[in-house]
């Protein structure tokens, strides 16, 4: 038998300001091609059954494009008479019982089997896989409940979907997301396999030797530049023995880097760092992340943002952040020398420029009689 395990495709996910030649966001639709491109592959492989661990949309409210396009490509799943069990997670799960579940209307589709009630939902596979759906409980009294509710089934292969963060490590920082109480990781023993959501990394967890993140099926944030995505494929014998291979899939390049003590650097020396970094990377329509940490105030003038578009001319999308470097002993971080007023960070620049030449002393005081007319 064969099983596909996927999660977190966050349909109706956006970000930044540039859109496609059909007026779309351009991130909006990465999302929808990395979907797209994923269905291809399970109409390909053929497998007995899909199952989907939670965020298959990034609201409780999609946009009607995100919900027209997960009913067309899920409309070719249910053509192909391939089954699809689906849990919510934190994402598209209401916060009020005044909002119906989104997934709700996914029952419209035939071999389509959501669990989106904050309840367990137990399904069968054939003769020998039993399915426990667990989907997100914002309750967390009702959470404890379903999980010590939970029995594998003797004589199956228990598989169990939950979208939690497995250990503090793979926590999201988001809004809504709930940990695994430790106390009940003995219950997981009799489960052949933990099909998890919420982790946009392929990974395998410390916490039980069969519970697997599949990862997002698109990079989301720089905490996944350069992790591949996909999809995990099953396999089980006619002994119940379950084997795994992770495939990808072609998604968005998302590159980072970090550059460390940028204050003991000529802001010559951190341009060559990004040269070379831009020709080390296939950088064309790439997100590139870049993080300057300890760098000077004057520093920030030479490598802003319109002379990194410089260096990195056909990049997608570039992400600067910038960590001032604080004096040892000096009284103002980051937190105050961001309200320095533009004339004294341009001194402090022109001064460092020129340390022993009088021409920066007279730029820096002709700049502050201009600063103070103007500005």
């Amino acid at each position: 038998m064969r099983l596909i395990h996927f999660s977190d495709t966050h349909l109706g996910f956006q970000a930044y300001d540039v859109v496609n030649d059909a007026g779309v966001n351009a991130r909006e639709q990465d999302v929808y091609d990395a979907f797209s491109r994923v269905i291809d592959r399970m109409l390909a492989l053929r497998p007995d059954a899909v199952i989907h661990s939670g965020d298959f949309f990034h609201r409780p409210s999609p946009s009607n494009r995100a919900l027209t396009i997960a009913l067309e490509q899920l409309r070719r799943l249910s053509d192909a008479a391939i089954p699809l069990y689906l849990i919510a997670g934190n994402h598209e799960t209401p916060k009020s019982h005044m909002t119906s579940p989104i997934l709700r209307a996914l029952r419209s589709l035939e071999h389509v089997y959501p669990a989106y009630a904050e309840s367990p939902e137990f399904f069968e596979i054939g003769t020998q896989v039993a399915l426990h759906a667990l989907p997100h409980i914002n309750d967390a009294r009702l959470l404890r409940e379903a999980l010590e509710a939970l029995r594998p089934l003797e004589g199956r292969c228990n598989i169990l979907m939950m979208h939690t963060s497995f250990g503090k490590k793979y926590l999201m920082e988001e809004y809504g997301e709930q940990i695994f109480p430790p106390e009940f990781e003995s219950k997981l023993l009799g489960f052949q396999y933990i099909a998890l959501g919420h982790w946009h990394n392929f990974q395998q967890t410390g916490g039980h030797p069969n519970a697997w993140y599949s990862g997002s099926t698109e990079r989301l944030s720089d905490t996944e530049a350069g992790a591949e995505k996909g999809f995990i494929v099953l396999e089980l014998d006619d002994h119940g023995q379950l084997s795994l291979q992770f495939e990808t899939v072609a998604t968005r390049p998302w590159l980072k880097l970090d550059i460390p003590h940028c204050a003991d650097k000529s802001s010559g020396a951190i341009r060559a760092e990004l040269e070379f970094f831009r020709d080390q990377h296939d950088c064309t329509d790439a997100i590139i992340s870049l993080n300057f940490n300890d760098i000077r105030p004057e520093q920030t003038l030479d490598l802003s943002n319109l002379r990194l578009r410089e260096i990195f001319p056909d990049a997608f999308q570039l992400l600067p952040r910038r960590k001032i470097f604080q004096e040892q002993g000096a009284f103002a971080g980051l937190e105050a020398r961001q309200f320095d007023s533009l004339d004294t960070i341009f001194a402090d620049y022109v001064q460092r420029k020129y340390p022993d030449d009088t021409i920066g002393a007279r730029i820096a005081d002709k700049a502050r009689h201009y600063f103070n007319r103007f500005a």
